[in-house]
């Protein structure tokens, strides 16, 4: 199992309720994307606001949790590959590359495929 994910932050001075309005319409971008992909699962998150994440950040020395989190899978690595090669792939991939300069802090964020280990 493959699996695309990004870690993000919001842009300095935008406000967690404007953050989750773009997360939302962002989120439809990323479902079409699993749907188009033939992804098989696509899960979207945002960070509770709980004391239990604040202690968790002061007793470890972390940073703050970020605003929200999207993970995508495939069965096969060539799926994905496969899609982005397409003109649609990458025009969707476009897409979501402005979608996430509108509101996200990029150079904080981290986005990145990883293997699931058994």
């Amino acid at each position: 199992m493959i699996k695309f994910v990004q870690c993000v932050r919001r842009k300095p001075g935008l406000s967690k309720q404007d953050f989750r309005e773009h997360w939302g319409g962002y989120g439809e971008k990323v479902r079409e994307i699993a749907s188009a992909s033939k992804a098989a699962r696509c899960i979207s998150s945002t960070a509770l606001v709980v004391d239990q994440n604040m202690e968790i950040m002061q007793s470890r020395g972390t940073k703050a949790p970020y605003d929200g989190m999207v993970e995508l899978w495939w069965q096969k690595g060539a799926d994905v590959v496969a899609f982005l090669q397409t003109n649609v792939g990458a025009e969707m991939v476009e897409e979501l590359r402005a979608a996430q300069e509108a509101f996200m802090d990029l150079p904080n964020c981290t986005f990145f495929f990883a293997s699931e280990d058994a």
